[in-house]
């Protein structure tokens, strides 16, 4: 019997060690944590009800399992959620389990930290906002900004009655005017709060209506004719003053040649009448975007004979 225990015994020590070790190894590899950091999930979160805040959205989760299983895992291979279904408006106190957390087979969930998650839910609200346009800058110098048109001068906005029962208007994003010398559009977004969104059409086109800075100018001795002429047709005055407006370089050129004022007189009957003169620019400005702002005088008294 002794010297069965005896006989190669340097064989049996190693296979003891071997085993030993073995035994060890798949031991720790049982025993290996891996920590992961994932994001928590609110679901079910019931019609009509708006998350409005929660004190994480990343929780820390501690596995332990087989080494070979847990380095091959992503944050994706994860989830972690709070079932929200039956909730009501206000804030609440979450709890979270390892038992809240679903991981593949052969890991174990040790500890999820934080435990509990507070969350304030609020009711949906739905209303229509006005849209502001925000603009800065100047054109060039002798230009100016004429006015402001938007595709959309009101928007639908959805989210929290705590944000949306005193909201007024939206604003777009900048827009810069600085040294335009003509028209300018683009799509701008509309600057929101984060837990506001817009319900249909969100595509806002904003234009900028950049033209030459206008000049109001009066012309004095402006002849007036007759239409048709008539030799036997006396006017009372003869000449007229006309206020103009148009583009500045133009209307500094601007003489009392170029524009032209007629009194019709086809039909009237031999007598005395106050005519209405019809005034207009004629020449190279006739579409230069002049427009009269006044005559002086109004009427043109004519003597028929």
């Amino acid at each position: 019997m002794r010297d069965w225990l005896t006989a190669n015994l340097w064989l049996k020590s190693l296979s003891l060690l071997i085993g030993v070790t073995l035994w060890y190894a798949v031991a720790r590899e049982q025993g290996a944590e891996f920590a992961f950091s994932i994001p928590l999930e609110l679901r079910d979160v019931p019609d009509g009800l708006e998350v409005v805040e929660e004190s994480v959205q990343q929780v820390d989760v501690r596995l332990r399992g087989p080494s070979e299983i847990l380095r091959g895992l992503t944050p994706q291979d994860l989830s972690v959620g709070i079932d929200l279904s039956g909730a009501e408006p206000g804030e609440r106190v979450a709890y979270l389990t390892p038992s809240d957390v679903a991981v593949p087979f052969g890991a174990r969930v040790i500890r999820v930290t934080p435990a509990n998650v507070q969350i304030a839910l609020d009711r949906t609200l739905e209303r229509t906002v006005n849209v502001i346009p925000r603009v800065s800058g100047s054109p060039a110098e002798g230009f100016e900004l004429a006015g402001i048109t938007l595709s959309l001068v009101s928007v639908v906005v959805v989210g929290p009655a705590s944000q949306i029962g005193s909201l007024e208007e939206v604003t777009t994003e900048p827009v810069s005017a600085e040294g335009l010398r003509q028209p300018f559009s683009r799509t701008v977004r509309l600057e929101l709060d984060p837990l506001v969104r817009l319900r249909g059409d969100t595509s806002v086109e904003l234009t900028l209506d950049v033209r030459e800075v206008r000049l109001r100018k009066e012309l004095s001795g402006v002849v007036v004719k007759s239409q048709p002429q008539r030799v036997n047709a006396a006017m009372d005055p003869d000449t007229i003053r006309v206020l103009v407006e148009g583009p500045k370089s133009l209307v500094e050129q601007l003489t009392a040649e170029e524009i032209e004022a007629e009194v019709q007189l086809e039909g009237l009957l031999p007598g005395s009448h106050r005519v209405v003169p019809v005034v207009r620019i004629v020449g190279r400005h006739e579409l230069a975007g002049f427009h009269v702002i006044s005559v002086n005088p109004e009427h043109i008294q004519v003597e028929l004979r």
